[in-house]
């Protein structure tokens, strides 16, 4: 890094302007020692610059954020051709050094956030005492008073220039992104030595040498982008909260309801077996009283297989007594019955017989007969030829259908 001359009021302030113009500003102006040394980074009654800036931010942050002048912040655009916002807060000091007459360690410089052309990113560069001043005084974002303009578009013909008049202060926001405050009465000074870029004017009128492309008494809202930083970076960053004490005494409390709860397990244990002690003893006594000499233990399944009832022997079938009495009953038939086919079904007992007998006389006995002897016969179509009758009966025990 190389030596500078020292930051005094013999030494001018370099304030960025645009890409192409770069203009020594009185060091009373912008930029000076004795303003950068100053502690108040606030005016004692807050510019319509810082009003409009607060205004905006009020419904995002519950406190005020401490809004530096624009005189002691200069905003300036480079080109990071590296990624990530890390990387870009390490290499802006080596891409502005050559652009800022002061030693680097007696300057603060803070990434704000990227612009629109390819690698570029908008910095800004404040007075370290400045900043410490600002840091201390509360937990609150740090914003330059320039942010209560937007960044105007650019023009075909060039650069655009947004100028904010009030109380004999301009608040310049330049279209490449960067911007400053100065007096009015050096407006017209820096504006021809930036070639007289084209002027959208608000606020207050401008100087008569001085003329604007268009003109608003009420200037725009502040960009949400810029809304978005704070100044507090690197050594100046939100400090954070120190949880190693509270850490502690939550891992304290944490061990004592531990070992509370150990505590009650080991006396639920206890309590549990004494209970179970008794419930055994008392099951013991029980069973002596049915299964003498049987051990009462865990394993219930010897006590279950000696107290299970007996299983029921099998229900015997119906077949064999249903067909004896059906043969029983037509033994007293005059001819000789024949079964052609005997088909038996349970539930109730049921047996389905083709008959053949010599007539279909003999068929009417042989119904007659059974019925007599206590069944309940369906007989299905007789036929007869050649000397045989044949029907099929249905033949149901008990008097059940």
């Amino acid at each position: 890094m190389k030596n500078r001359p020292p930051h005094n009021d013999e030494t001018l302030q370099k304030v960025h302007i645009n890409e192409r113009q770069t203009a020594k500003i009185d060091p009373d102006r912008v930029g000076s020692k004795r303003v950068f040394q100053s502690t108040q980074f606030s005016p004692s009654l807050p510019s319509e610059f810082t009003i409009s800036l607060c205004d905006a931010l009020a419904d995002s942050l519950q406190v005020a954020p401490v809004v530096l002048p624009g005189e002691q912040v200069s905003l300036m655009a480079a080109v990071l051709p590296v990624r990530g916002t890390r990387a870009k807060r390490a290499a802006l000091p080596f891409a502005l050094e050559d652009r800022i007459s002061a030693p680097l360690e007696d300057i603060h410089i803070a990434f704000c956030r990227t612009l629109d052309g390819p690698d570029q990113v908008l910095a800004a560069v404040v007075d370290r005492n400045v900043m410490q001043a600002a840091a201390v005084a509360g937990d609150t974002p740090v914003l330059p008073e320039i942010f209560a303009l937007p960044t105007p578009a650019t023009a075909d013909e060039g650069p655009v220039w947004a100028v904010w008049i009030s109380d004999g202060r301009a608040l310049v926001r330049v279209s490449d992104g960067t911007g400053f405050v100065v007096s009015v009465a050096m407006l017209p000074l820096i504006w021809a030595q930036a070639a007289k870029p084209q002027i959208q004017s608000y606020g207050e009128a401008l100087p008569d040498t001085m003329d604007a492309r268009a003109y608003d008494a009420r200037p725009p809202k502040p960009d949400p982008k810029d809304l978005g930083v704070d100044l507090r970076q690197g050594a100046f960053a939100p400090k954070a909260t120190d949880w190693t004490r509270h850490i502690k005494r939550a891992a304290i409390i944490a061990m004592i309801g531990v070992i509370g709860h150990l505590g009650l397990i080991v006396v639920d244990t206890v309590a549990l077996t004494r209970i179970a002690e008794r419930e055994r003893a008392a099951a013991q006594a029980a069973i002596d009283t049915v299964l003498p000499g049987l051990i009462v233990t865990a394993d219930v399944e010897p006590i279950l297989r000696r107290l299970a009832p007996a299983a029921p022997a099998p229900k015997g079938s119906a077949f064999l007594t249903i067909l004896g009495n059906v043969s029983a009953a037509l033994l007293e038939a005059d001819n000789q019955i024949s079964f052609r086919r005997l088909a038996f079904a349970d539930n109730p007992a049921r047996l389905t017989m083709s008959v053949e007998v010599p007539g279909l006389d003999d068929l009417q006995q042989a119904e007659r007969l059974l019925r007599a002897s206590g069944f309940v016969v369906t007989s299905g179509a007789a036929t007869a030829s050649g000397g045989v009758a044949e029907a099929e009966f249905v033949v149901t025990m008990g008097g059940v259908k």
